[in-house]
């Protein structure tokens, strides 16, 4: 609520009980949700995403991107992502096991997907501030036709979990083209959505397809 994101570190891997204070990021705004970046690439900087749900109508871009420079030690914004005017509840970097860019999932009156991509350091006109991106919105779906409260990435950062106000969890995934559709709804009891063909990107099938609908949340289908 006091618009700052503090930063702990356990000096003592044994010893969880102890947490030292290392970092404190102002963000200006009440911060409802964060998200690591959890690429383990050197070439990225360890990144914080930081959505917030402040509703004054002063509060414009809900979702900054923070990043750690090796030089000065601390975190600096990399990015502000303008076109997110809505409260954010829940926000989240899909993990990275070799892109050469990130994707940023986001909860809001809807579910959105951003890709940010490195602009090339000979690219920048000063060097050592933190990394530039190309923002692009690459899905933004409305289907809970409510808020969206949660959104969460299976293992391999190739599926997308939403639930909303509607009762129900969604998936999402992108095929070869890199076009992200609904591949299954599930109700709150876990059973699936039967008829849900009348979502135009959901799967019809759903009902029979229980193991696939498994194998895809566990990873092992990836399909990309």
């Amino acid at each position: 609520a006091d618009g700052i994101v503090r930063i702990y570190e356990a000096p003592d891997v044994m010893n969880l009980s102890q947490w030292s204070l290392q970092h404190e990021i102002s963000c200006k705004l009440s911060c409802s949700c964060i998200s690591w970046n959890p690429s383990s690439s050197r070439a990225h900087s360890p990144m914080i995403a930081v959505g917030s749900d402040d509703s004054s109508p002063n509060a414009m871009a809900k979702v900054q991107i923070f990043e750690y420079n090796k030089n000065t030690r601390k975190y600096a914004k990399a990015e502000t992502l303008m076109t997110v005017t809505d409260p954010v509840h829940d926000i989240s970097f899909a993990p990275n096991l070799g892109r050469s860019f990130h994707i940023l999932a986001i909860a809001t009156k809807d579910v959105r997907i951003f890709t940010l991509k490195p602009v090339r350091k000979e690219k920048l006109s000063s060097s050592g501030g933190p990394t530039k991106f190309e923002i692009h919105i690459v899905a933004q779906f409305d289907n809970h036709n409510s808020q969206v409260w949660r959104v969460s990435w299976n293992i391999t950062g190739t599926v997308l979990a939403s639930s909303g106000d509607d009762g129900c969890v969604r998936l999402w995934k992108a095929n070869y083209m890199d076009n992200w559709k609904c591949t299954g709804i599930l109700k709150g009891n876990g059973s699936p959505v039967n008829g849900s063909s009348q979502q135009g990107n959901s799967n019809p099938s759903l009902g029979s397809n229980i193991p696939n609908l498994q194998n895809s949340l566990n990873g092992s289908s990836v399909g990309r």
